[in-house]
């Protein structure tokens, strides 16, 4: 076997930890096997051992996925060089990944068993909060938002989010998810504009948004779909 680079074996880990997401966030991982998260990854128990040291390294992978995204997109979302037009889609984004990556039972598990990844986790959630708050807060000094309670407008989002993409609110209402997507979203940005501000053509940036949530969501259902049949 040839020898890995340093950066092939990191993008491999970051590989092999994105195909277990699906699960961990629908079952958690405390019960999962060593073996088990081989076969969820595809590869053999020796093979696994290739790239990590424990199934505590593997759940720390899961984990940094989570914390980089929350960094690149708090420091996104909190750039003033971009329009608000531009970030709000960002903003919604993140909400979606939010409530279906950290879901309650990976969250449990997680302080249960690395109690210090826990905290850099929760520190990056607070980091996520105090920035969209300051996101609303510009846009309304601003005048391009209307005058809303930034504190309630997160906690709407994150709890609509959660009812959308972690319950039967999809198959009971007969909805595609990409329906969804678009509906909320259009729901975000007519709360969130000023009339002099709100745009009647449809939003450039929310289209690549909505594609990124959906082919990844679709693709978790589907390889989790794979595994159990």
């Amino acid at each position: 076997m040839r020898k890995i680079s340093p950066e092939e074996r990191r993008v491999m880990r970051r590989s092999y930890a994105e195909k277990i997401m699906e699960t961990v966030r629908t079952k958690g991982f405390i019960t999962l096997t060593i073996q088990d998260l081989a076969r969820l990854m595809g590869i053999s128990r020796a093979s696994l051992y290739n790239f990590f040291a424990s199934k505590e390294d593997i759940i720390l992978e899961v984990t940094e996925i989570y914390i980089e995204y929350l960094k690149r997109s708090n420091d996104f979302i909190s750039n003033p060089r971009y329009p608000y037009s531009q970030r709000l889609p960002s903003v919604f984004e993140q909400a979606a990944f939010s409530a279906v990556y950290a879901s309650e039972i990976y969250l449990n598990e997680l302080k249960i068993t690395c109690p210090s990844l826990y905290e850099r986790k929760l520190e990056l959630s607070n980091e996520r909060i105090s920035a969209l708050h300051a996101f609303y807060e510009n846009g309304m000094i601003d005048g391009d938002f209307n005058l809303l309670n930034p504190a309630l407008i997160v906690a709407q989002d994150d709890a609509a989010l959660g009812k959308i993409l972690n319950s039967s609110f999809l198959s009971d209402e007969n909805m595609p998810l990409e329906d969804s997507m678009y509906g909320y979203y259009k729901i975000m940005k007519h709360r969130t504009f000023a009339s002099a501000s709100l745009k009647a053509t449809k939003d450039p940036y929310i289209d690549k948004v909505v594609a990124t949530i959906v082919g990844q969501l679709t693709k978790d259902h589907s390889a989790e779909l794979q595994k159990n049949s």
